[in-house]
């Protein structure tokens, strides 16, 4: 896709910068309306299908509720052979899984511990990244020896206020 030139808007003088930066701020506070209205909106309408849903989920989990009893009152006639029943609108059944779980009088917390002492660095999580924020407060020669630098840039800004919007209304 082919680059555009962003469009530029041309200002005269320092009263002209001023003029345009109130009606930056006017154009900035309308937008902030507009989606102020249009968030307020789209939560109306979430609330609304959550409202319309709610007892839609509420008999559709107390439904897959009684499945899971039906199947594990007649668990010994449905799943002699097979560990899934399978009907015209579906299927259900039993799978034999695992979670991992603290020994008994233990915590995720020991069995942590005991990792490390045992070192067993495979199963510990670890993510590692360079504390840039630490870093920007070194010497470029700190930064240097290890491997990273400072790069500067004149970076425009600019800040509106749209508190004097009232006063000159």
């Amino acid at each position: 896709m082919a680059r555009t030139k962003p469009e530029i808007f041309y200002i005269r003088d320092l009263d002209h910068a001023n003029q345009v930066m109130a009606e930056m701020a006017q154009i900035s506070r309308e937008i902030q309306r507009i989606e102020t209205d249009l968030n307020r909106e789209i939560d109306a309408a979430k609330a609304l299908a959550d409202a319309l849903a709610a007892p839609h989920r509420k008999k559709l989990e107390a439904m897959g509720n009684g499945l899971a009893n039906f199947a594990e009152h007649n668990k010994k006639e449905l799943f002699v052979a097979k560990k899934t029943v399978d009907l015209v609108f579906g299927m259900f059944g039993f799978r034999l899984s695992y979670e991992l779980a603290p020994a008994v009088k233990s915590t995720w917390g020991a069995v942590l511990e005991r990792l490390k002492a045992m070192k067993i660095h495979e199963a510990i999580r670890v993510r590692e990244d360079p504390a840039k924020d630490i870093m920007r407060e070194w010497s470029d020669e700190r930064l240097a020896s290890v491997g990273a630098r400072r790069v500067e840039k004149d970076q425009f800004w600019y800040e509106l206020k749209e508190v004097n919007l009232e006063n000159k209304a």
